[in-house]
């Protein structure tokens, strides 16, 4: 009679799963042990592997995620959490990044859409690695993949630009992808900055002072409103002086019937005292095919081999 009201008022039903919650427990024990067992002997092979030249094996991200029966997420913070320790041994070592691309490859390939993954994995591919070309070409695979309302997805963009500038001298591109960091959302309106000092040492003067100026407009801060009005000093000096040493070369030229070869001539034939220095470590130059005069800028690091 018990069991039949049971049965009816449905607690039959209650009894039959508090009965299932110790197997669940006991599979969610057996799981978890599991988990550590195969961590303990993970840790043990990797140091294994460690001793001999640090050779590490990592699978690649197709038998990764066929093997990970639908648990992408979970195994690509597993493997996000190996690689920030094998970045960070490394560090303190032999400075060896050998399968840090790889193992970067293996995360994204699992979840391609953590926006944070992107940022420090660049980086550690150009300046950890010192490879500039894996980490454009890792952050540049963030780009297409981060959602556009990401907070964080600027910084990609700014720091593809900024491997460009400083490791590849490639001022052209590292405008590019500062002024595109720039127009995404959440990006500091700071980056003007070096948006408008790319376009400057790539010549067009007029579009970098309109961005210095909108730099000295916006800001709040007084060392950059003096930096713009600095800025914007230079180039309209630059623009005099490239205008006066075009006068100079074109006088020669009629002097001559022929174009000077470079400014050295002019200033040989009399016409010109002295070639004058120009702003931000460049210098003016002639293009002896075209005859104009331009501007040309040079990273501060390769001022000792010109």
């Amino acid at each position: 009679m018990i069991f039949e009201v049971a049965r009816k008022s449905g607690l039959g039903m209650r009894f039959r799963s508090h009965r299932r919650w110790p197997r669940l427990a006991l599979y969610l024990a057996l799981l978890f042990a599991g988990v550590v067992w195969l961590s303990i002997r993970s840790d043990s092979a990797s140091a294994a592997l460690r001793v001999s030249n640090d050779v590490l094996f990592v699978p690649s991200p197709a038998l990764v995620k066929t093997a990970c029966l639908g648990f992408d997420n979970l195994l690509s913070d597993i493997f996000w959490l190996r690689t920030v320790r094998y970045v960070f041994n490394q560090q303190k070592g032999h400075r060896r990044f050998r399968m840090l691309k790889d193992m970067l490859a293996v995360v994204t390939g699992l979840d391609p859409y953590p926006c944070d993954v992107y940022i420090r994995g660049g980086c550690w591919l150009y300046e950890d690695a010192e490879d500039a070309n894996d980490g454009i070409g890792f952050l540049q695979r963030g780009l297409r993949f981060v959602p556009g309302h990401a907070a964080n997805r600027w910084q990609i963009a700014f720091h593809i630009g900024k491997c460009f500038r400083e490791e590849l001298h490639d001022e052209e591109n590292a405008t590019h992808y500062f002024e595109m960091a720039l127009q995404m959302p959440h990006a500091p309106r700071g980056l003007i900055v070096a948006v408008a000092a790319g376009y400057q040492r790539l010549e067009k003067f007029e579009k970098a002072k309109k961005l210095w100026k909108e730099a000295r407009d916006t800001t709040g801060d007084p060392k950059i409103r003096n930096a713009a009005n600095r800025r914007i000093l230079e180039i309209e000096m630059t623009q005099n002086t490239i205008g006066l040493l075009q006068q100079k070369v074109d006088a020669f030229a009629e002097a001559h019937g022929r174009s000077p070869k470079s400014l050295s001539e002019v200033v040989a034939s009399g016409l010109l005292d002295t070639v004058p220095a120009a702003p931000l470590s460049g210098e003016y130059e002639l293009d002896a095919d075209s005859g104009r005069v331009h501007y040309l800028y040079i990273p501060q690091d390769l001022m000792g081999y010109r």
